[in-house]
């Protein structure tokens, strides 16, 4: 008898847990996104010329390069093998250079999530970075 009642609140509990945490890795992911905003800018300040982000919406990753060596300076990953396991990733645009005053050349909205929750991440022209509900 006690078995059943403890086998009833765990199934019912079990979706509402699994709920919190795929809301929870999104979260997190959406503020690692800022951070990487925040990197780039550190990073082209800090050698006093550009970077570039691009955004891959097929690998679901982010990389900060050096424009003039090609050099890849950072990636991080947001799909399945990653800790965020991300289904949903785009960038509009999919590639913004990052000036070491903080602005960038454009504007850049970065969507994720899964089929039932979504967060925003933007980033404005004058450097102004956001995580929109």
């Amino acid at each position: 008898m006690v078995l059943l009642v403890v086998a009833t609140v765990v199934g019912a509990l079990t979706p509402s847990v699994i709920r919190q945490l795929t809301h929870a890795r999104i979260n997190r992911a959406a503020n690692v996104i800022a951070a990487d905003f925040y990197l780039a800018q550190s990073l082209a300040g800090r050698q006093h010329q550009p970077v570039t982000m691009q955004f891959s919406p097929g690998a679901k990753t982010t990389t900060i390069t050096d424009p003039q060596t090609a050099t890849t300076l950072y990636t991080r990953r947001f799909g399945p093998e990653s800790e965020f396991k991300l289904t949903t990733f785009s960038g509009t645009p999919t590639s913004v250079q990052v000036l070491p005053n903080g602005m960038s050349s454009a504007s850049v909205t970065i969507s994720i999530g899964d089929a039932t929750y979504q967060r925003q991440i933007r980033m404005t022209r004058a450097g102004q970075i956001r995580i929109i509900d």
